[in-house]
């Protein structure tokens, strides 16, 4: 029988507990917010109004009968009042909804302040009817909302409110689930509880989030697991489960996200969270406050959420806006730079090459050449300054030209020029020498402006990249090879291959052959993009388009930024506004994690180096609790990122299942094996999200041959970018998951070959076990990698101990 046909088989909850009371409570105020907020914006009071219809009137009645009743005798005026409620919405009648009546709220505070209680209920959208008793607070602006995400049930707090300081105690914290209009779930620290298909309520086992505390003496070390059987892919097994009913996703926000969501709208705040930490998440809250903090100067269109992936990119474009921000364009750093490097150049080359060499990549992303680009700017303004030097040397000009030249020294090379061109019009200098500096001054207008040609100069120059790569690991047998692909980039492309007549050449289907889509020539690289749009920002002073308009945006959101240079950064960061012309004053959020690095050629060592190459201070804060994993995934990727890659402090997470590891004789054996457990757990679990993951594209494609054969439901070949977010099996290579998540991961083909005791293994397998939210199967079809903990090699299964 299928799992979501049956009621969870959680604990009951016994008349008169702790429990019964608590889902009482929920479902009595649920039932009168859901009465109020029906009746639309307009007050209600006791009296309903003339003309009032039959609903608004049996709503008030069933909003005093709900306050009034006892808890045995909730459930029917509950259902009532949901149907009533929801033919409500369905109708309208000319009234606007103060708040979303299928999810009003998402948290339940009481607080008790000079004696006095009062519930406060925290959701997307604010609505207060004091007569009704009804105080929905909104969770990004108001000031009661911080008492929610700062302090726990039980906690005494002070904060000041509109300037007046206010104490008092939390007497009650919950979060809860309301979907289409139905009260679902319940989380307390009590207990989480759970509505079944039946109506009914029942206590869900396991743990919903990590907790730090007590940890003085108990580091987390590996353990092989004792007892339970292996071989079993799956944690519902018939039993609601805390960790497998998640409440809003702003309910879950902690104390030190809530800080950075909230951090002022000005400055680069980095956050450094581990797998599963919440570093998107709160990236995208923070997007979201800033825009109804400021809805002004942080309209959707002026930010900008910059993700490595298209898969990443579509489900942040779903998250914004559910968060009440709808219109935030969320981009690929690739797409990004491509797109605006066209509209900033226009007339460069459209065409880009796949794969360029990996010591090419490496130099065309090295730091060192933010200082070498700011020197081939710097040079040509020399240049230029000589030259006007010359020209008006022994002249009654020379003076004001000269000083008019370096009264602009700090603006950009084309604004520098724009102004002298101006000067010069407008000057009373000779006739002949104004129209020479006119002459001088427009040959270098289009010069300095020609982009395009500083690049290719400076990079088939082997002398100038020598003396700027001077001191870095960089070689010169690497310059001569950058030196030399570049070279070809810039030759003409190669035509379509023709015989002596000068006919096309056919292939054997009989189509004429093409160009060698591997020749270099007429095509850029991705890693030029960045570099182009560098020169642009530093001559024309920012992402100026032909036009005159600049692409400019209030705030720029960069999430896994650990796998950017720090030219892809700067050109990001140099691209939003700066307040009073004060660098200190823009607005940007960078999350990452050092340990989850999946670009190996972009020369990043850390945060603090990253920052101090692109020139900005920022305030550097980690995550430290991971609502993903389990303790036991997140221990096995400790140990597999070793003590070097290792991050000091370990994310603290929640029990959970012990993490197994199957060895097979091959591939054929492991698909037999892997096909029962995958047929039984979609059987048992429909709704469930499963990835099985291998080093490369051609292990998984005959994983999902094997398993296609042996018909397994809901399967299906993920190539690129191709995540769909549906229930089901995706088999993909471990370079396709970075961001994503899955309740369960098989991590295939863990094998010394496939990820061998070296630093990009290491990263890469940290990346596709972090992948799991409740359960982890690690399996070979050789020699097990050596990355794999010995207690796990010896035991077949592990956990924290």
């Amino acid at each position: 029988m299928l799992l979501d046909s049956v009621a969870p088989m959680g604990e009951p909850i016994v008349p008169g507990s702790i429990g019964a009371k608590i889902v009482a409570e929920e479902e009595r105020l649920f039932g009168q917010v859901s009465a109020r907020v029906a009746l639309g914006e307009e007050e209600a009071d006791d009296r309903p109004s003339v003309g009032s219809s039959d609903i608004d009137r049996d709503l008030l009645s069933l909003r005093d009968q709900i306050s009034e009743a006892r808890a045995e005798d909730l459930p029917p005026l509950i259902e009532q009042m949901t149907r009533l409620a929801a033919l409500k919405g369905r109708l309208g009648g000319g009234k606007s909804l103060p708040v979303d009546i299928n999810s009003p709220y998402f948290a339940h505070l009481r607080l008790k302040e000079g004696g006095k209680r009062r519930d406060v209920l925290i959701g997307k959208r604010g609505f207060i009817d004091r007569t009704s008793n009804v105080q929905i607070v909104d969770w990004r602006n108001a000031p009661v909302s911080r008492i929610y995400y700062r302090f726990e049930e039980g906690d005494d707090y002070e904060e000041e409110f509109g300037g007046k300081a206010v104490d008092g105690v939390v007497e009650v914290r919950r979060n809860v689930s309301i979907s289409k209009g139905l009260l679902r779930r319940v989380g307390a620290p009590q207990g989480t509880y759970l509505k079944d298909a039946r109506g009914g309520w029942v206590q869900a086992v396991g743990q919903l989030a990590p907790v730090l505390h007590g940890g003085m003496g108990k580091a987390a070390r590996p353990v092989a697991a004792k007892g339970g059987s292996k071989g079993t892919l799956g944690v519902h097994h018939g039993v609601a489960r805390a960790d497998k009913a998640l409440p809003e996703i702003a309910a879950l926000i902690d104390k030190e996200q809530f800080e950075l969501i909230t951090h002022p709208q000005s400055g680069i705040v980095v956050i450094q969270g581990g797998a599963g930490s919440g570093k998107t998440t709160v990236a995208l809250h923070r997007v979201a406050f800033l825009n109804f903090e400021d809805g002004r100067r942080f309209r959707a269109q002026n930010m900008l959420f910059v993700v490595p992936s298209l898969a990443l990119s579509r489900y942040v474009g779903g998250v914004l806006p559910s968060l009440g921000v709808t219109g935030v364009p969320v981009v690929t750093y690739t797409s990004w730079a491509r797109s605006t490097r066209m509209r900033c150049l226009p007339d460069s080359p459209t065409k880009y090459n796949e794969d360029p060499p990996e010591q090419v990549s490496r130099i065309k992303k090295h730091p060192a050449l933010l200082t070498i680009l700011e020197k081939v700017c710097e040079k040509q303004a020399v240049t230029i300054g000589g030259e006007l030097a010359g020209l008006v040397r022994a002249t009654a000009a020379e003076p004001q030209v000269i000083a008019e030249w370096n009264r602009h020294a700090h603006r950009p090379l084309m604004p520098r020029l724009s102004a002298l061109a101006s000067w010069v019009r407008k000057s009373d200098l000779d006739a002949n020498v104004r129209v020479s500096l006119e002459g001088l001054v427009k040959r270098w207008r289009k010069r300095a402006d020609d982009c395009v040609l500083d690049w290719a100069e400076l990079m088939t120059d082997r002398t100038a990249l020598a003396e700027g790569f001077e001191g870095w690991d960089v070689t010169g047998r690497e310059i001569d090879r950058t030196v030399s692909w570049v070279r070809r980039q810039l030759a003409r492309a190669q035509a379509a291959p023709v015989d002596d007549e000068g006919k096309p050449i056919l292939s054997s289907d009989g189509t004429p052959l093409g160009p060698d889509e591997d020749d270099p020539g007429g095509r850029f690289d991705d890693e030029d993009d960045p570099l182009l749009l560098r020169l642009v920002q530093l001559k024309r002073g920012g992402l100026v388009q032909p036009s005159g308009d600049e692409l400019i945006w209030e705030h720029v959101a960069i999430d896994e930024a650990q796998d950017r240079s720090a030219i892809e950064v700067k050109v990001l960061v140099e691209a939003v506004r700066a307040p009073g012309n004060d660098p200190n004053k823009r607005s940007v959020t960078i999350a990452g994690d050092t340990a989850q690095r999946l670009v190996f050629d972009n020369n990043f060592s850390g945060w603090e180096a990253l920052l101090a190459q692109t020139g900005q201070p920022a305030i550097v804060r980690p995550l430290r609790l991971s609502y993903r994993s389990t303790a036991e995934v997140m221990l096995l990727a400790r140990e597999i990122l070793g003590p070097e890659l290792a991050p000091d402090d370990p994310l603290a997470a929640r029990p959970g299942e012990p993490v197994e590891l199957h060895e097979f004789g091959d591939l054929g054996e492991a698909v037999a094996f892997l096909s029962d457990a995958l047929r039984n757990l979609m059987a048992r679990e429909p709704t469930a999200s499963c990835a099985l993951i291998t080093r490369h594209p051609e292990q998984a494609d005959a994983y999902f041959e094997g398993l296609r054969r042996a018909e397994i439901p809901a399967l299906r070949r993920i190539r690129r970018d191709e995540f769909n977010f549906q229930p089901g099996i995706d088999v993909t290579d471990v370079t396709q998951v970075k961001g994503l998540e899955f309740d369960y991961v098989v991590m295939a083909d863990v094998n010394a070959a496939s990820y061998p005791d070296a630093p990009w293994a290491r990263h890469l397998l940290h990346i596709g076990v972090t992948r799991a939210a409740h359960q982890l199967w690690i399996v070979s079809t050789g020699e097990v990698s050596s990355l794999i903990p010995q207690v796990l090699r010896d035991g077949g299964r592990m956990t924290v101990g």
